[in-house]
């Protein structure tokens, strides 16, 4: 009896961690919503100006001071490069399967930047590989060919110019344990990684998710701008706050384990 006795007092050990780690859920509960509530500080300041400037002045220390200002709105215009983009995805939204859409903008001085464009359906007939958006600014392209065709320009235009309302991204974000690992070299980004974007881009490691953007073009294409899924004002979206629950499991584990110890402590032989 002695041994069990002695097993018993060494599973007191596991209620008291599982008791430790809802503790510390805790802390980390109450960080997060610090978190989310300074992101949503930043989002009601009013919008700055993305300039040229701006951006030098992160240049040479690797943007490492970007923290401070994520979740900013801000506000910028330059030449959208449509054909030059990754897909970050797949990404679900109400049951369906799409991908963000992220191209370079380029700015006046020639700087070039991440810009996410948004989220875009996936086709069924490119078996879900390739978003609705993506097919329709070929179609833009196809057309806008065709037209400088006949009137002697052989080129095409592969980029246009927006004005755009956006808010700063963040870097980069942590998949789950099924997350795949990122492939640039096949095109297969599951998690952002703008450092890594940016250099399969050729662009500065810094991103703009695009809220609002209208096009600057004397001559207005024939088709109608590709429909994306915009980021909103909606910034609790962006971080997954999961600690209620882990507090909820741990201390109920840990209260499910007290409860057996001493119920069967009480039976146990002097």
């Amino acid at each position: 009896m002695n041994k069990n006795k002695k097993g018993f007092k060494l599973f007191f050990i596991f209620p008291v961690i599982a008791f430790g780690l809802g503790t510390w859920q805790v802390y980390r509960y109450d960080w997060k919503k610090r978190l989310i509530q300074r992101a949503k500080d930043r989002m009601e300041e009013d919008p700055i100006e993305l300039s040229n400037s701006f951006i030098k002045n992160f240049k040479g220390s690797s943007f490492g001071d970007l923290n401070k200002y994520e979740f900013r709105r801000v506000y910028l215009n330059g030449k959208v490069i449509d054909n030059q983009y990754v897909l970050l995805g797949p990404r679900s939204i109400d049951g369906t399967l799409g991908y963000y859409v992220i191209s370079p903008l380029q700015l006046s001085d020639g700087t070039r930047i991440l810009l996410n464009r948004g989220w875009s359906a996936s086709t069924p007939k490119s078996n879900y590989k390739i978003p609705y958006a993506i097919e329709e600014l070929k179609l833009i392209h196809q057309k806008e060919k065709e037209q400088g065709q006949q009137q002697g320009n052989q080129e095409s235009i592969l980029y246009r110019y927006f004005n755009i309302l956006g808010v700063i991204s963040k870097t980069k974000e942590r998949g789950s344990a099924f997350t795949p690992t990122n492939q640039p070299e096949k095109g297969q980004w599951y998690s952002l990684d703008v450092d890594a974007m940016a250099d399969q881009l050729n662009t500065e490691p810094l991103m703009i998710n695009t809220m609002d953007e209208t096009e600057i073009n004397s001559k207005p294409s024939s088709l109608p701008n590709p429909q994306f899924k915009r980021f909103d004002n909606d910034v609790e979206s962006s971080f997954h706050n999961k600690h209620m629950s882990y507090i909820g499991t741990w201390y109920t584990l840990s209260a499910s384990l007290f409860f057996i110890y001493f119920r069967y402590m009480r039976k146990l032989p002097k």
